[in-house]
């Protein structure tokens, strides 16, 4: 199991060099099987000048499945501890 960020190749525009970064998570247990996920982290962006600025990405859709998933077993944990209860 590994997490690894790896810069993709770079575009210019306008004296502008930007490339995106990228987050690897592979989960490989074995040579037949296994799953690689990769999401969008960041763009780092190089001015004229030489200047080097990362600009994150924020991946509202992720947050929102987190989100969704903690409130299932919330609501699962709550249920079996209200069933307890009255039984």
């Amino acid at each position: 199991m590994t997490l690894q960020n790896t810069n993709r190749p770079s575009l210019k525009w306008r004296g502008y060099e930007i490339s995106p970064v990228v987050q690897a998570f592979r989960f490989v247990p074995f040579p037949q099987f296994g799953m690689i996920w990769n999401r969008p982290v960041g763009v780092r962006v190089q001015t004229p000048q030489g200047e080097t600025q990362y600009l994150p990405v924020y991946d509202l859709t992720r947050m929102l499945q987190i989100i969704i998933v903690l409130g299932g077993l919330l609501f699962f944990f709550l249920k079996i501890v209200s069933q307890r209860r009255s039984a």
